[in-house]
Formats: C-alpha cells, sequence, structure tokens
C-alpha cells in the first residue's frame, strides 16, 4: 500500500514496494552494480577436479562492497542536506547497510566454495535483496528533486492567485514580476526534470507545458492589465480567465507528470520491468 511522504508542506505518495525506474540518472546509477553483481552470481567456479577458492569471485566481492558502501555514503548526506526527507531516507541508508552486510557475507561463502549450489543459492537471494534495496534508495534520493521541483510550483500557484485577485495597476505589475521570475524558475526545473525522464509520453506532457505556460504569461499580463483597467467589461473578464485557465492547467500537467502521471494512456508495462529483468538473470544462474 502506498505512503504519504511528506516533505514539508508537500506530501508525495511513494510506495516502498514499487522499484519503478523513471529517471535515466536512477538506471545509470544502478547499471555498474547490477553489472557487478550478475558477473559475480554468473561467476563459475574451479573444475570438478579442482576445487578451491574463487579468486574472480573474490575480487568482484570487494568491489560490490565498495559500491554499496558509497551508496550508503551519498545517501547520508542527501539525507543530512535535506530535513524534510532525512528519515525516510536514514530508513533507506539503513536497509542499504543491513541488505549489503548479508550479501558480503553470503558472497564471501560463495567466494570460499563457488561449487557449492547451495551457497549460489544464498548468494542470489542476497543480492535480489541488495539491488531491491539500493533501488529504493536511489528512487527517494530522486524524490528529493522532485520536491522541489512542487515547491517551486506551489510558489508559482500563489502567484497566480495574487495575479487573479489584484485590483490594481501597480499591484498588477508587481505581482506579475514576481509571477516571472518564479515562473521562469519553475520552467528551468520542468526542462531538467524532461531530460532525466525515460517514459516518452510524460517527456512529451512536459515540454507542452513548459511552452504553454511560457507562451501564455506574456498573454496573461497584457490581458490582465485590460481587465484591471475595464472590470466592467465581461469580454475582458472573460479573456483574463481563459488565458488563465491554460496557465494553470499547464502549472497542473508539471504537478502531474512530476509525480509520474500522465494525461494521455499509456500501455500499463511501459517502462517497467528493467531491475526484474535483472534480477531475473540471477535466477537463471541457478538452473
Amino acid at each position: 500500500m502506498g505512503t504519504l511522504t511528506d516533505f514539508g508542506q508537500i506530501a508525495l505518495k511513494w510506495d516502498p514496494k514499487n522499484l519503478e525506474i523513471r529517471t535515466m540518472s536512477v538506471e545509470k546509477t544502478l547499471e555498474p552494480l547490477v553489472l557487478q553483481v550478475t558477473t559475480l552470481v554468473n561467476t563459475k567456479g574451479p573444475s570438478k577436479k579442482k576445487k578451491g577458492k574463487s579468486k574472480r569471485a573474490s575480487a568482484l566481492v570487494a568491489a560490490v562492497e565498495k559500491a554499496t558502501e558509497n551508496f550508503i555514503q551519498k545517501g547520508e548526506q542527501i539525507a543530512y542536506e535535506n530535513p524534510d526527507i532525512t528519515q525516510e531516507m536514514l530508513t533507506a541508508v539503513d536497509e542499504v547497510k543491513k541488505t549489503g552486510d548479508a550479501m558480503s557475507i553470503a558472497a564471501r561463502e560463495f567466494s570460499e566454495d563457488p561449487c557449492s549450489s547451495m551457497k549460489r543459492g544464498n548468494m542470489v537471494r542476497a543480492a535480489r535483496n541488495l539491488l531491491s534495496a539500493v533501488t529504493r534508495l536511489l528512487i527517494l534520493a530522486d524524490m528529493v528533486d522532485v520536491h522541489l521541483l512542487l515547491k517551486s510550483l506551489h510558489i508559482v500557484e500563489d502567484d497566480l492567485n495574487k495575479l487573479k485577485n489584484a485590483s490594481s495597476q501597480d499591484e498588477l505589475m508587481d505581482n506579475m514580476r514576481q509571477f516571472g521570475r518564479n515562473a521562469g524558475e519553475l520552467i528551468k526545473q520542468a526542462a531538467k526534470r524532461q531530460q532525466e525522464l525515460k517514459d516518452p509520453q510524460l517527456r512529451d506532457d512536459l515540454a507542452a507545458a513548459r511552452a504553454m505556460l511560457k507562451k501564455h504569461s506574456t498573454m496573461l499580463l497584457t490581458a490582465s492589465k485590460v481587465y484591471v483597467r475595464h472590470p466592467e467589461l465581461d469580454l475582458a473578464k472573460v479573456n483574463r480567465d481563459f488565458i488563465l485557465k491554460q496557465v494553470c492547467d499547464a502549472v497542473n500537467t508539471i504537478s502531474d507528470v512530476a509525480q509520474g502521471k500522465s494525461s494521455q494512456p499509456t500501455d500499463i508495462y511501459s517502462g517497467a520491468g528493467e531491475l526484474a529483468a535483472a534480477l531475473d538473470d540471477f535466477d537463471v544462474s541457478l538452473i
């Protein structure tokens, strides 16, 4: 069941069992560890005539231990740099420590006796648990960027409310300058997120929302000026409200995409399974 992770005053839905990788940075960061663990699992032991310790396996175990330690250090750094998510991050870090220790023990036992199918099986299970824990850590770290984007988005929403309620030209211009700065920052953060996303539909949605926000922001100033100057004209209000709605729709789309929701129906299986496929390789190695 999903849980609400409360970052400051922004609550995000986060299911700790959901290991869907949404961004290329998470995938690239995880990739070396997946490769190291997969190589370790697929390490062939000495021939039956020549039983003994596998030096190659020992070297791979050391590499996995080093990579795991790096994830732990980075996770702790992110935790203490972001007070809103410290507890969740430290919990994820502890899980990586626990599964990393179990993996280290199982892998070293396997490297001492690489012909043992039982020890190989123990290592495979430990490897699955470690990769799952690291993936959760990376996904949670990625949510820090989402949190920062949503904070900027909420500031822009407040600016839009002020623009809507402006009753004088001076008030309107002050609010518009503030909105322009904050909307520019939101567009910049949304562009960064767009480059990171793996799902092409989400990238397209975000690109369209950024373009709409940029286009209608200038039009909003003109329409708002006319309405504030002539509030008695119904057409002035209709025009201002229409453009304001376009801007709000763009902001809402950015919010949805940041949290993984697309405006278009997508294949429920798309983008999923990268980690599952890698883990399945471990099971195959047991056969």
